[in-house]
């Protein structure tokens, strides 16, 4: 596509020049020309193929505080707030440990799956970018439903020796981030013997995380993961705390809450999702708060959810378009709805 440069001119008075020769003018036109096409090109940047995100991190800021929203949604049949998986602003998959809803803005069921894991307190199920739903069922087999809510495919069949635990789709590589478990039951391994594994988006095993350089276990009792947008691989241990590794599995950091406090007394995190300004935030179940980190692990605020009148949240979920959380906790089908970031002017 040419591109267009728009000039505009404000009519002034300009004194005569003396003529450049030709010789001159053409010599000193090219070196012009030229300058400004490799200063063009310098800015351009080539990416790969792929859907275009638009970006608007330098349009947001955080909050002094969280803010709660007038607006929760009590979903019909929904026994424990468990995950929640955003198909739309308007749409959402939420577990209960008994069925996978989907609920509208108003909380009501739009569709109901029922052979999902009967774990409610983990992170069985994402969403990809094609808003079909992926969820782990009870056999442990991963399972995707078309965006249509029709059709129902196996996409990684349970081995002998390892079960899924909690999933994420990664909406940068189209990935899918699966806790593999060490099945304990018939066997003598301890359940610290859990890893992550990447699977590209042609379910190809491309990745395994599970050990620090020094050769000790980066996990012990995993219930939930989630990609930050920096790829960051992010997962809540209910033991360890929130432990944090690179896109490439290094370790990073490892959030316990209080500093120097066990995880088994400050925390017990459980559901964890980012925000646009790559901010972690983590429900911590003893506590019953909302930690917000930013992606380096350093705390930002913590909000208590007792003033919402919950206790225990488990599960939570970003509004990516909104910029609003939600989050639900146990025994109880209200699912609360804070503000945490708010737009800024561009042009201040």
């Amino acid at each position: 596509m040419p591109v267009k440069f728009l000039l505009f001119i404000k009519k002034t008075h300009v004194p005569k020049r003396t003529e450049l020769p030709a010789n001159i003018k053409r010599d000193f036109n090219k070196e012009i020309s030229i300058r400004c096409i490799l200063e063009l090109l310098v800015e351009i940047k080539i990416t790969e193929a792929g859907k275009r995100q638009v970006r608007n991190e330098n349009m947001l800021r955080l909050l002094k505080g969280a803010i709660l929203n007038t607006k929760h949604v009590d979903v019909i049949n929904l026994y424990h707030g468990g995950h929640i998986s955003f198909v739309t602003s308007d749409r959402r998959w939420v577990s209960d440990g008994r069925s996978l809803i989907l609920t509208s803005s108003k909380g009501n069921n739009l569709f109901h799956v029922f052979d999902v894991s009967e774990y409610y307190n983990v992170g069985v199920h994402t969403v990809n970018s094609e808003g079909e739903l992926i969820y782990i069922d009870k056999d442990w087999n991963i399972n995707k439903l078309s965006a249509d809510n029709t059709t129902k495919s196996t996409l990684i069949k349970r081995t002998e020796l390892w079960e899924p635990l909690c999933i994420c789709h990664s909406s940068s590589t189209g990935d899918l981030l699966v806790m593999m478990r060490y099945d304990t039951r018939n066997s003598a391994i301890p359940l610290s013997d859990v890893k992550v594994i990447r699977y590209s988006s042609t379910v190809q095993l491309i990745q395994s995380i599970q050990y620090q350089k020094t050769g000790e276990p980066l996990y012990h009792d995993p219930v939930y993961i989630t990609e930050n947008r920096n790829g960051d691989i992010v997962v809540s241990d209910s033991f360890k705390g929130v432990v944090v590794t690179d896109h490439n599995g290094k370790y990073r950091f490892t959030y316990t809450g209080q500093p120097l406090a066990p995880p088994s007394v400050s925390l017990i995190p459980h559901g964890i999702c980012v925000d646009a300004l790559l901010n972690i935030l983590i429900c911590g179940l003893l506590d019953h708060a909302i930690h917000y980190i930013d992606k380096d692990g350093h705390p930002l605020l913590i909000l208590s959810t007792k003033e919402a009148g919950i206790f225990e949240p488990l599960g939570l979920g970003y509004d990516e378009k909104n910029h609003l959380v939600y989050f639900g906790s146990r025994k109880t089908n209200r699912l609360c709805v804070y503000r945490h970031i708010e737009r800024q002017n561009y042009l201040a």
